[in-house]
């Protein structure tokens, strides 16, 4: 059992990876993330592990996630699609923007933030990080503010904040929307395969070839997008076609199916 949970770690370890990739990049903490998973333990288990013929209750919810009763109750009672702030710490720049727009000693007199000193004196940046991001240096808060392109030089001794916060651009998450919704397909195929025999399995294959030349990658990379795209207008037109079915009988249940072809190029393989 013990091995077998590792598996499942080291597994659920590779699919995380990507997501915290861009978590990461739009400045999402630890702490936001362990709410967003504690509505996916709570919404899963009254999906999914509800007793049949049995009333749901936060009781069951708690006994099988893990969670206490209390935060099972306060997770079902929220907006299913709003997940609520996180209690714990949350980035430490944005922490230290926050300081940065709220404490007065960081403001000019018109409330505006001032142009800080990276050191000096009891009013600098690096007092700033002292007060607002625990035992963080000034330097690797820097770094970050000056990645995401919070803050600009005015010179270098000074730093003027020119940007309240990191906003994802919308094109971003347009893009991760879409990815989000072909990643949950593709799990949830998946799952259904563990969950069912091989006789009610659903279509999942993938073609790998390893130690294959750069050269040869870019090339595949455009042969297998004309190949796919040609497949996906065939499965449209398919589809387009039969789906007016439903036009001569509209009492008949409907639902959404599909099929997904992706490329892919092993990045942590390239690393090694």
């Amino acid at each position: 059992m013990k091995n077998e949970k590792q598996l499942l770690f080291r597994n659920v370890l590779r699919i995380l990876k990507p997501v915290v990739r861009v978590l990461l990049r739009n400045q999402v903490s630890i702490s936001e993330f362990m709410e967003i998973a504690k509505r996916a333990y709570v919404q899963v288990a009254n999906q999914h592990f509800s007793i049949p013929n049995r009333k749901k209750t936060f009781a069951r919810v708690a006994v099988i996630t893990g969670l206490h009763l209390k935060e099972v109750k306060r997770v079902c009672e929220e907006d299913e699609n709003e997940v609520s702030p996180p209690k714990g710490p949350i980035n430490r720049a944005n922490q230290v923007i926050g300081g940065w727009l709220s404490d007065k000693d960081f403001l000019d007199q018109q409330g505006q933030p001032k142009v800080l000193e990276l050191k000096r004196d009891e009013k600098s940046f690096e007092e700033l990080v002292h007060r607002y991001s625990g035992d963080l240096t000034a330097r690797a808060i820097l770094d970050e503010l000056e990645r995401v392109g919070a803050i600009v030089r005015v010179n270098k001794e000074s730093i003027r904040l020119v940007q309240h916060g990191f906003i994802p651009k919308k094109s971003e998450m347009e893009t991760f929307k879409i990815v989000a919704k072909h990643a949950s397909d593709l799990l949830n195929t998946g799952v259904h395969n563990i969950e069912h025999s091989a006789d009610e399995a659903r279509f999942q294959r993938q073609v790998t070839y390893v130690d294959v030349p750069e050269s040869v990658m870019e090339e595949f990379r455009k042969y297998s997008s004309e190949k796919s795209g040609e497949l996906l207008r065939d499965f449209n037109s398919w589809l387009a076609l039969h789906s007016k079915k439903t036009e001569l009988n509209q009492n008949e249940k409907t639902g959404r199916v599909g099929v997904g072809i992706y490329y892919f190029k092993d990045e942590e393989q390239e690393e090694k």
